[in-house]
């Protein structure tokens, strides 16, 4: 070890096989108290001189400040991080897990994969839309006459400090972007799903009450009347539309698409990623469906199941060739000009059923139709006509939803899931 010359308020320390070079000084009259270790001499010496001479206490003072106030952030930080930190956790524990098992090399996978980028881009870019914060004072004043803001972000806020009026201020920024209605409730409510799991992620915030369920739920629709939704059917015009379509495209593809979308319900992707597994003929022909967080049976009478083995290609496991996104395409680019979207097909049978067999049914129908609950059918009550099936047999009701035999019915259509 080189031998170096005493001097006041800088001891040698050895350790580990180091040394390390401490500064110490306490002048309370100065208002300076330093407690500092250097790995090398002369940066020690040059900083105790600094220390001792007049002139370069003031920066020592200043550079002393400027490190306890980064410390205090540090440990601020650790001791309760920002909402960003706990959606980044959220989001490796609760969301990534459930897609791990699928492969980007499998079309149907794909699907899911982008559901995944969808959610968590919803997820990290809502935190990050600017809000007016409500500054906490001690100021008597009421918000009424005067409350203080400041311009930050979600994600840059701690959870205890994030308020119902946070979650305010974050629709009426979503409303400025010109959202509607029900993409701002589905943001929200993305939010709320991730805020009931972080008293699981930290254990000191498992009492803390949830904002986005406590948010002024009239500034999502400025106070006008939400009416309920309208039964949607094709108009002729429309229905001739599709017609011609199917008469001037050669792609026998994208036609059976449409059909399944039509005739049996299904949702696009439902109907583009069909696979041979999924089809059963025994004991009753159907279609098994596993979409979102629901399951269902499509049921087919016999004229359906001869349209759907027709489909099926003994060397392939999908029914069609088309990717998602190369149908979406190609839908977009014939049925624009006639403005039919896809969900128009799916909203029409869906009307058809209801049609068939009746709002008092709305168990039967929500199990048909993969539906979580009864709720939606039964939201359409007064929107739509109601067929005369009030006072139907129970055989002239299974005759109207194409299978007349009540065990399968019973078994199936209402083996509803725990």
């Amino acid at each position: 070890m080189t031998a170096h010359p005493k001097r006041k308020n800088l001891s040698i320390v050895e350790r580990n096989g180091r040394t390390y070079y401490k500064v110490q000084i306490n002048k309370a009259t100065l208002g300076l108290k330093v407690n500092k270790t250097f790995k090398d001499y002369e940066q020690a010496i040059e900083f105790l001189n600094a220390c001792e001479n007049k002139l370069g206490q003031k920066s020592v003072k200043t550079l002393l400040e400027a490190e306890d106030a980064t410390k205090r952030i540090i440990e601020e930080y650790m001791t309760e991080p920002p909402l960003s930190k706990y959606m980044e956790e959220y989001i490796k524990t609760y969301v990534m897990p459930k897609y791990e098992q699928y492969n980007t090399g499998n079309e149907k996978d794909k699907y899911k994969l982008r559901q995944r980028d969808t959610l968590l881009s919803k997820l990290r870019n809502t935190i990050q839309i600017p809000i007016e914060h409500e500054v906490q004072t001690d100021w008597k004043l009421s918000p009424m006459i005067y409350s203080p803001r400041e311009k930050t972000k979600l994600a840059d806020l701690k959870p205890r400090e994030i308020t119902a009026d946070d979650v305010n201020q974050l629709i009426l920024a979503l409303k400025k972007k010109k959202l509607k209605p029900l993409s701002i409730s589905d943001y929200i409510s993305k939010l709320s799903v991730f805020w009931r799991k972080i008293g699981h992620l930290d254990r000191t915030l498992k009492n803390l009450s949830n904002p986005f369920l406590m948010y002024d739920k009239d500034l999502i629709t400025m106070g006008e009347k939400r009416f309920k939704k309208k039964a949607f059917r094709f108009t002729t015009e429309k229905l001739r539309a599709v017609v011609e379509v199917f008469k001037a495209n050669g792609n026998p593809e994208f036609r059976a698409i449409i059909h399944l979308m039509y005739k049996l319900g299904l949702r696009r992707q439902e109907a583009i990623l069909l696979e041979k597994s999924q089809i059963s003929e025994k004991p009753t022909p159907n279609i098994y469906i596993q979409s979102k967080n629901t399951e269902r049976i499509v049921y087919l009478n016999e004229r359906q199941w001869r349209f759907v083995k027709s489909l099926i290609k003994p060397d392939q496991e999908r029914l069609f060739t088309y990717k998602v996104l190369g149908f979406d395409g190609s839908f977009v680019k014939t049925f624009r000009k006639h403005e039919i979207d896809q969900h128009s097909f799916r909203k029409d049978y869906v009307s058809r059923m209801v049609e068939k067999i009746g709002l008092s049914n709305s168990i039967l129908l929500s199990q048909l139709l993969g539906l979580n609950t009864p709720r939606a059918i039964e939201r359409l009550k007064g929107t739509i006509a109601e067929p005369q099936m009030a006072n139907l047999t129970q055989a002239e009701l299974l005759k109207q939803i194409g299978h007349a035999n009540s065990r399968i019915t019973a078994e199936h259509y209402f083996s509803f899931k725990q």
